[in-house]
């Protein structure tokens, strides 16, 4: 049977946060034996201060370094691949905090896209996974308006080395079969990754990025990144099923058993918009399902960075002579990439009067 971690604690300055990565460590160090190199993969979407929730907050990060230091001599690494801002990382990760973290931790920051891409079994990813001898996979808890939740699984899509996420949601335009996809990746580096999920300011409501934080005041960890996420959504009261990567596990029939190592209360985290959906009787679906949508669409705040643009798998998104996009809603397969990925505020969702009448909020 899986364990999976949990704790209450109210802080990254919490000493009880240190003395749970340690036991988690110590009661799985067998993991570490002929460990030499180490990666830290946590969520770095975007360019957004660690209090807005976005990204894997920096003292959480050092203190997993710290805890590293303490049980071995490891070559410690760190990485992601942020959307599709990756080429202004060094902004993204000064912003985040987590570049000034790894300076006075001696910890070497990598690029994803610095490892060749490999293809395997039709999944291009980097060639990092297989330069490191262990990955530490640090997600944050979020909502997500494509996939539901962004947790242990979701997080390992940063290990897809730039533009080639676009390419994902180009060939994967239904959001079960993106989720079944990066469930795949899952299946490629499990047998080297272990997570520990930050969970004491998460992100709600229109996640991963323009939805507000919450303290959740939760941290969690396994060895098996499914029981993690499937415990989360029993904490979360919520239907397993709302994290599509839990979908995917089960069509697999992937074999969930696990238990908690202590009881946590219940929280209550407010879920995107497009995942709030009614679902109408049968004989009403094909009726009333394409009246019922979320669209992005583009608000005063654009600057013309164009990182939208960049982000759309199947480019209904135009840049404009006066330097702001528009968004062709026509060619727009509700994916959120553009919403996901936008650092300006600029993207709001917007939904069809069906939507605002059935989805209850």
């Amino acid at each position: 049977m899986n364990k999976v971690y949990v704790k209450d604690i109210n802080s990254y300055f919490d000493d009880e946060l240190c003395a749970f990565i340690e036991k988690f460590f110590n009661d799985n160090k067998l993991i570490f034996n002929d460990i030499k190199t180490i990666l830290l993969k946590p969520n770095i979407l975007q360019a957004s201060p660690p209090e807005n929730g976005v990204t894997t907050h920096p003292e959480f990060i050092r203190t997993v370094i710290k805890v590293l230091k303490k049980i071995g001599d490891f070559h410690i690494l760190l990485g992601d691949s942020p959307g599709a801002n990756f080429k202004n990382y060094e902004k993204v990760l000064e912003v985040t905090g987590i570049k000034k973290v790894c300076e006075d931790e001696n910890v070497e920051i990598i690029s994803i896209e610095s490892y060749r891409p490999l293809n395997i079994e039709d999944i291009v990813i980097s060639s990092v996974f297989e330069n490191v001898d262990l990955i530490i996979n640090l997600p944050k808890l979020k909502t997500h308006s494509l996939t539901g939740l962004t947790l242990a699984v979701k997080n390992l899509f940063g290990l897809i080395p730039g533009t080639n996420k676009v390419n994902y949601h180009r060939k994967n335009p239904i959001d079960t079969d993106l989720a079944d996809s990066i469930f795949k990746i899952y299946g490629l580096v499990k047998d080297k990754t272990i997570h520990i999920l930050d969970g004491i300011i998460a992100h709600e409501g229109d996640g991963p990025s323009r939805g507000t934080p919450v303290s959740l005041n939760l941290v969690a960890a396994a060895t098996d990144a499914v029981s993690l996420d499937m415990a989360i959504c029993d904490i979360l009261d919520l239907d397993r099923e709302i994290c599509l990567t839990n979908c995917s596990a089960i069509k697999k029939g992937y074999n969930v058993n696990f238990k908690l190592t202590e009881n946590v209360s219940k929280r209550k985290i407010k879920l995107p918009i497009s995942k709030r959906m009614f679902s109408p009787p049968k004989f009403l679906k094909s009726m009333v399902a394409k009246n019922i949508y979320v669209k992005p669409e583009v608000n005063e705040n654009c600057i013309g960075c164009l990182l939208c643009l960049k982000s759309c798998p199947v480019y209904a998104i135009k840049s404009t002579s006066n330097k702001r996009v528009i968004i062709d809603k026509s060619k727009c397969i509700e994916c959120f990439c553009c919403h996901e990925v936008c650092e300006s505020g600029a993207i709001d969702l917007k939904r069809s009067f069906l939507h605002r009448i059935i989805v209850n909020d």
